[in-house]
Order: C-alpha cells, then sequence, then structure tokens
C-alpha cells in the first residue's frame, strides 16, 4: 500500500531504460519535494512511469510554503523542488534566499474553483451555478455549508483561497462576503491538510472545497467555474490578480495566475538522476501524463541563471550551453 505522504517506487527492468537513454538514470535515488496538489498524479502516473523507465523516485508533498521553509531551514535536502506558487522559489535563491536555488522552470498552470461533493444535501445549488441559475457568491454562502480549504500559512492554494474570497467580494453586492464565508484566515473549522480535505469532500463530510481544476480533474470531483477575473487562471488579468493582498501570520500574500515551477537545489545529492528526471517531466512522458491529469502543461520558462541549468537539460530544452542569467 502507498503511503499518501511518502512513498518509493524503484527501478524498472534495465532494458525498459534502454528504450529511452535520455529519460533513463542510473540506479541511485532521486529525491523530490512537492506540491501536494500534485500527489495523485504523482502517486497514480507519474512515479510509475519514471519506475518503467529505471528512475527512482522518493517524493514527498506538502504544502509549497512548507517545503521551502523544510529547505531554507536545513530540515532537508532534496535534488528537486516543485512548487505550486514561483515566489517560493525564487525566495530560495540569491543571498538573501540562502543561495538554495540559481534557477527555476515555469512549466504547467491551473486556476482555482470551487468542487463539490455529489452527496453534498447543496449539490443542486451548485449544478445551478454552473447552469448560471444561480451567482456563486449566493451559493457559498448557504447557511450550514461545510467549506474545506487548505492552510494558508502553509500552501499557495490556503492563501490564493484568501485572495480568491476579496476578488469575489468585489462583484458579490455583500458586504464583507469574504470574511462571511471564511472567517479568520486560518479558521479551524475549515482549514483542513490536503489530502484528508480531498477524502471528506469525496465521502460527503464536506459540502464544497477550494481547489485547483487539476485536482478535480484527476480526482473526478465535480466543481463549478469562478469568474474569470478572480479565478487566477489567466496571465492577462494578472494585475486585477495582484491588486489584492492578504496578511497570514504576518507575511503579505498576492498572486498572479496559478502557476507551478521546479528546480534542482545547488546541493542536490543526486544532480545527475534530478536531470533525468527533470527532463522526463518537462520533455517526456511526463509532460503528456501531466497534461492528462488536467494539469495546463506550457513551454518551460526559466528564470535566475540558465548557465546553471545541467547541460544535458540544456540540450534537451534547446537553451544555449551559456545562457547569460536572466
Amino acid at each position: 500500500m502507498i503511503d499518501r505522504r511518502s512513498f518509493l517506487l524503484t527501478a524498472g527492468a534495465a532494458s525498459a531504460a534502454a528504450l529511452l537513454p535520455r529519460e533513463a538514470v542510473a540506479a541511485s535515488t532521486v529525491s523530490v519535494l512537492y506540491a501536494g496538489s500534485l500527489v495523485t498524479v504523482f502517486e497514480r502516473s507519474l512515479v510509475p512511469a519514471a519506475a518503467a523507465l529505471g528512475l527512482e523516485v522518493h517524493g514527498e508533498p506538502k504544502g509549497s510554503v512548507e517545503l521551502a521553509k523544510l529547505i531554507s531551514g536545513g530540515l532537508s535536502n532534496p535534488d528537486v523542488f516543485i512548487s505550486a506558487d514561483p515566489v517560493l522559489i525564487a525566495g530560495l535563491m540569491g543571498q538573501a534566499g540562502g543561495g538554495f536555488a540559481s534557477w527555476y522552470a515555469t512549466f504547467a498552470s491551473t486556476r482555482m474553483v470551487v468542487g463539490y461533493s455529489p452527496r453534498s444535501p447543496f449539490a443542486r445549488s451548485f449544478v445551478e451555478v454552473a447552469r448560471g441559475e444561480r451567482r456563486i457568491a449566493d451559493a457559498l454562502l448557504q447557511p450550514g455549508l461545510r467549506i474545506g480549504r487548505t492552510d494558508p500559512a502553509l500552501d499557495p492554494k490556503g492563501y490564493r483561497t484568501l485572495i480568491v474570497a476579496q476578488l469575489l467580494q468585489r462583484d458579490s453586492g455583500v458586504p464583507e462576503f469574504a470574511e462571511k464565508l471564511l472567517g479568520n484566515p486560518r479558521n479551524p473549522s475549515q482549514v483542513l491538510p490536503e489530502e484528508s480535505m480531498l477524502v471528506r469532500l469525496e465521502s460527503g463530510d464536506l459540502d464544497a472545497a477550494f481547489l485547483y481544476s487539476t485536482e478535480s480533474a484527476v480526482r473526478r470531483l465535480p466543481a463549478v467555474e469562478l469568474p474569470a477575473n478572480a479565478n487566477l487562471g489567466n496571465p492577462a488579468l494578472n494585475a486585477t490578480y495582484e491588486s489584492v493582498s492578504v496578511v497570514v501570520d504576518g507575511v503579505t500574500r498576492r498572486s498572479g495566475a496559478v502557476a507551478y515551477a521546479l528546480t534542482i537545489l545547488r546541493k542536490a545529492p543526486n544532480p545527475e538522476g534530478a536531470a533525468s528526471f527533470v527532463e522526463f517531466l518537462l520533455t517526456g512522458r511526463g509532460r503528456s501524463l501531466l497534461s492528462a491529469s488536467g494539469v495546463r502543461v506550457i513551454a518551460p520558462e526559466f528564470t535566475g541563471d540558465r548557465s546553471a541549468v545541467p547541460a544535458s537539460l540544456r540540450a534537451a530544452l534547446g537553451l544555449a550551453d551559456a545562457a547569460a542569467p536572466k
């Protein structure tokens, strides 16, 4: 049985690795800390596919804020860090960030939605929202609605939920809509660990939850779309999204359109394996598996010192060997 918080899948046959030499690597383990919103596609698709190519991956999913703190605090030294907010990797770069990373690649995007349980007594109201017969603000403020969300102090989706509520408030016509909907930023009656929140939503123990569209797609959970000016899904609307800020435990958070980014840590224990895993994710079978899971895969956009990107990865992605820092 796979442990949902930490798992280890070992290499497949050497002959399988030989079929795709650019994606296959030496037998040493590649450690990956990754955004908890990707846990389902990692467990069910990415890691088994990597194992079939001869790549052994040890992954740990958590909220990306929490993962960044583990790295910056010296409590974890993974090969690869995949974050649901590029800002968190940027915070690990340079002297001010401790020099844990030199670059990152933004490689995928998604948007915020409201997932709901088909077992919920409120399910019909969300169907009406999807049909355009009811406003999402009205559906969310129904008395007795049990809402789930992740911790904004640990997870980008958590602070993005607070931002989404503020954006929805502008058109809701309801004074203090965000406060009425969510209460305290870390409201203990709503804030849950990512995986348990999804399980409770699936079981009907929760009526609705703020999710990424990728999560609702891969878990086959019904969801309603949010207005474009509030769903954090369109980079062209970043000025609107970033006009809202929230403060969580003394830290001010903003968000543009939701994006996933990754990096290979400067002191990665297995940089060669890490480069092969990232290549698999960005150009190989991993890319198609991400797309199939509902992630909107984009051409990798590199930030930072491109010359620090491993040579094999630069070659695979068509980057110049000595690209100047960006």
